[in-house]
């Protein structure tokens, strides 16, 4: 029964972060970590195997105790978890739950020798956890900037001129994007994955855990600065088109030869400071059994049949909430964006095969064109149907995060501008932005059919939470984003928003 309530957890937990791990090129690298973990236990479990091991009776209340707290943390965050399973300090919980309540499992069946054998390699699950982006945006743009100054300054002393734009290099052929021959994430989490992995598959003690971690990260950095510097090399020779000949094979070949570096390093370090197998202590005449062989207690029996019947509350109780209130939704009329085909000036911005592999939209479309009063428009249109897939991608990519990477700077945002068009409330955030053109303006809706006005215009951190009253978006999620220059007031540029968007929004009569 603990078995089932323990594997439930974890169950839920994968579930939830194989969404990002499969739709987030970030973080893909956390479809292996699970089986990483199972190695370390597996060969923890064969290290020790003629160790005794003892219930922890003295202290089981306080296990008890931890065991049904965390259990009751689950209700709060599950309810929330089904409408915004993409929130990441809510995956951090979960992960916290989960880890917290196997390893008070293991304290109370095995002991404190068994918890700290389990510790670590459990432990090791949370680096497949995505950062919350408050800190993971200002390390990718930080690491990808240092990045993409590097590689100008190795361009410049080959002799290719080169400039830098934010994450973006302007070589001779064109702009290469930094992110397109690397990501800073990626390098620092999949290092730190790995470094943490053979620290504890070759048994480091823990300075020289903490030494590997560290010339990990710098060996990563070092095989991602020449990948980049390779890439952009290419697109400075062959045209900007030539990287997608060489960025797959590129990317394998570097990730192969850090790793093997990583694994050298890790065996030469367990060589000199690895640690040594500690004797087992199992009675004599009695090897590999329990030192307190015997039935569990009635109250580790009646803890156990208590959670696996709460869980099934939790999951009944959440479905029905759910199915209640999404009864109650109204999804409102269909609408789309028609661009301005016949406008002269427009031109048709086709998705790349990058574009459609990181959106993942069902329709989308995008392009660019100019008005007679001189200002020049940008309309970016996507469209996911109903899935539990669509919050991820279309809650995902901000302007105050992918318009910040190309460069510019954000002078003001998000700030509510909501529009109603033909009897369709557009839920807008408008920002501004600095460039070498003057300002941008830049607005973008997400909409969700049937969320309430009022829902919409409440600020970001409550809209996470909000799926609990308005339903789990599960109905299709669409976004519009609009880039506008040529107007230095907002509220000028909203108007004329209305205005453009009054002939390019269609809606269909039920």
């Amino acid at each position: 029964m603990l078995l089932l309530a323990v594997g439930y957890l974890w169950f839920r937990l994968i579930d939830n972060l194989r969404l990002e791990w499969g739709s987030n090129p970030q973080y893909s690298y956390g479809l292996v970590v699970p089986l990483l973990v199972v190695g370390l236990l597996i060969r923890r479990w064969h290290r020790n195997a003629d160790r005794a091991f003892t219930s922890a009776s003295g202290q089981a209340r306080l296990g008890f105790g931890l065991i049904a707290f965390l259990a009751f943390l689950y209700l709060p965050t599950r309810l929330v978890e089904a409408a915004t399973p993409e929130w990441r300090p809510l995956q951090w919980l979960l992960g916290v739950e989960t880890i917290g309540l196997t390893l008070t499992a293991i304290y109370l069946v095995k002991g404190k020798f068994w918890l700290r054998q389990a510790a670590f390699p459990l432990c090791l699950f949370l680096v497949a956890i995505p950062w919350p982006s408050p800190i993971e945006q200002p390390v990718i743009q930080g690491l990808t900037r240092i990045n993409t100054e590097l590689v100008v300054n190795v361009l410049i002393f080959l002799g290719i001129p080169a400039a830098q734009h934010g994450n973006v290099i302007e070589v001779g052929t064109g702009m290469v994007g930094i992110s397109d021959a690397c990501s800073g994430i990626r390098s620092l989490q999949s290092s730190l994955m790995i470094s943490l992995f053979l620290g504890e598959f070759y048994l480091l003690r823990r300075p020289f855990r903490l030494l590997f971690i560290g010339l990990g990260f710098v060996l990563a950095m070092v095989f991602n600065l020449f990948r980049a510097s390779l890439l952009t090399w290419i697109a400075a020779k062959k045209g900007v088109a030539a990287i997608a000949d060489y960025h797959d094979e590129a990317g394998f070949t570097i990730l192969m030869a850090c790793t093997l570096s990583l694994w050298g390093l890790g065996y030469w370090l367990s060589r000199r400071h690895g640690q040594r197998p500690q004797a087992g202590t199992t009675p004599a005449g009695n090897p590999g059994l329990p030192a307190n062989p015997g039935q569990p207690s009635m109250a580790f029996r009646r803890l156990a049949f208590s959670l696996v019947i709460w869980f099934v509350l939790v999951e009944t109780g959440v479905a029905l909430w759910y199915h209640i209130r999404e009864a109650q939704i109204k999804p409102g009329p269909a609408w789309a964006l028609k661009l301005p085909e016949n406008n002269p000036s427009f031109k048709s911005m086709p998705f790349t095969p990058d574009e459609h592999e990181l959106l993942r939209f069902d329709d989308g479309k995008q392009g660019q064109w100019q008005e007679p009063d001189g200002t020049t428009w940008q309309a970016f249109y996507f469209d996911w149907r109903p899935g539990r897939v669509a919050g991820y991608l279309a809650k995902r990519h901000t302007p105050d995060i992918c318009l910040s990477a190309t460069g510019l700077k954000m002078v003001s945002g998000p700030t509510p501008a909501g529009l109603k068009v033909h009897g369709v409330y557009l839920p807008m955030r408008s920002y501004v932005f600095e460039s070498s053109n003057g300002k941008l303006q830049v607005f973008q809706c997400h909409w969700e059919p049937g969320v309430n006005a009022v829902y919409a215009e409440e600020s970001g951190r409550f809209n996470l939470v909000r799926g609990i009253w308005a339903g789990r978006g599960n109905k299709g999620q669409k976004v519009l984003e609009v880039i506008i220059t040529g107007y230095d007031d907002p509220e000028q540029a909203r108007q004329a928003l209305v205005r453009q968007l009054d002939a390019l929004i269609s809606v269909e009569k039920l």
